[in-house]
């Protein structure tokens, strides 16, 4: 005999739904445009249930952006800093892996975006801090590379956002932008 209902999901389950759901509203649409509601019904979660899991908007907006800064250190910072040699290179590489997805790059800008709340502005103003900084401390880079470095994975970020590696084939001028400099 079958109730009709659905099997429970965990609370963890449940908070990696919403955080997947929520990079995908949040990424495309903004911490302002991007909609609760919409995050609920694709996880076919009840809306106010919703609010159990991340007590506001605002803090599951930073908890999508503390998940990408820890998906970034892995796959760009640690790797880097474990690289037995030239380091700064292992780091770029990480960067060009994660420019396959639009959507962390996309929230990364978001993130940028929504800084005139100053709880966003800080999480933005530490992590930059931090990735900038251990650059910075990696054997033979000084502050003139590391700044370096920085701008030009902050210029990859926009042009991943405009999704130019998608179009590199087809588009003569973005095949040209993402050469220049490598």
């Amino acid at each position: 005999m079958t109730t009709g209902r659905r099997p429970r999901v965990s609370i963890e389950r449940r908070r990696e739904q919403v955080l997947a759901a929520a990079l995908r509203e949040f990424s495309h649409k903004g911490f302002h445009g991007g909609s609760t509601v919409t995050i609920a019904e694709d996880v076919k979660f009840p809306h106010p249930n919703l609010f159990r899991v991340f007590s506001t908007k605002k803090g599951l907006f930073i908890a999508v952006l503390e998940r990408t800064f820890a998906t970034i250190e892995q796959e760009m910072l640690v790797r880097g800093e474990d690289a037995d040699n030239d380091q700064l290179w292992a780091m770029a590489n990480g960067w060009g892996a994660l420019m396959g997805n639009r959507e962390v790059m996309l929230i990364l800008l978001q993130g940028y975006a929504a800084c005139e709340d100053p709880d966003i502005r800080d999480l933005m103003h530490r992590w930059t801090q931090d990735v900038f900084k251990r650059a910075e401390a990696l054997p033979g880079v000084d502050s003139d590379l590391a700044h370096d470095f920085f701008a030009a994975g902050m210029l990859y970020l926009v042009a991943a956002s405009m999704d130019l590696p998608g179009r590199a084939g087809d588009d003569p001028w973005a095949e040209r932008f993402l050469a220049s400099g490598s």
